[in-house]
């Protein structure tokens, strides 16, 4: 399996990962990188840490939680954790894996995987695989995406047993997003039968709003001559 699919395919799942978590989706491989918090929401701070885990105990029912040990980084190169070096819980000089803490909480992202898997990661559905559960067992997933895209958002971001081809499923998904252009008329909307010419002359907000809340079209307004 290629790294980079498997690595996109887990990042989908967004802050739903603990490391255990992620160990388990990448086929048990150490060491790998993983960054709590990677959108800042708790603290810039956390915008320039990460570790990187060298060894997983999984405990708990099903093995769900435990714990992981590994060594801190900030901004890209290995640092004390915490100011307060005599109390930090990894040290620059660490030579031994250090207990990271939460590791069985989650919020972590998948950065990169450094080893190698010692048993088979998660499966990366590819358009023309067959799904094997859920609602949509048995049928191709280049089906599900025209028929019911709503479904595979959903299953990419949110679901523990389907992973996808991220970049394959969005190509494919590209074939069902229409262009309208300016002479096209919408069907829907207070401005129904009208031109997106027609609503550009007296609603431009209009438009704009349409254009960042649908997935389903893209509004073009190429040759549209706007008054100063």
């Amino acid at each position: 399996m290629e790294k980079e699919k498997l690595i996109k395919a887990i990042q989908q799942k967004g802050l739903s990962n603990s490391l255990i978590s992620l160990y388990y989706n990448i086929g048990r491989a150490l060491p790998f990188t993983a960054q709590r918090f990677p959108d800042g929401r708790v603290s810039n701070w956390y915008y320039s840490q990460h570790v990187e885990v060298h060894q997983v105990k999984p405990g708990g029912r099903g093995g769900r939680y435990g714990s992981a040990y590994g060594f801190y980084f900030r901004n890209g190169e290995r640092a004390n954790a915490w100011e307060d070096s005599e109390a930090s819980w990894c040290k620059i000089d660490d030579e031994t894996p250090r207990e990271i803490p939460c590791a069985a909480c989650g919020s972590w992202v998948l950065l990169d995987i450094l080893g190698e898997p010692t048993v088979e990661p998660v499966k990366i559905y590819g358009i023309n695989d067959i799904l094997e559960k859920g609602k949509h067992q048995g049928e191709m997933l280049v089906d599900v995406i025209h028929n019911d895209w709503g479904w595979v958002k959903w299953a990419n971001e949110h679901s523990s047993h389907f992973f996808f081809d991220v970049d394959a499923v969005a190509e494919e998904r590209k074939n069902d997003i229409k262009v309208l252009n300016l002479d096209d008329i919408i069907n829907f909307g207070k401005y129904k039968g009208e031109t997106i010419k027609q609503i550009a002359g007296k609603d431009m907000r209009y438009l704009m709003w349409l254009a960042e809340n649908s997935e389903d079209f893209i509004v073009s307004l190429e040759g549209l001559e706007i008054k100063p």
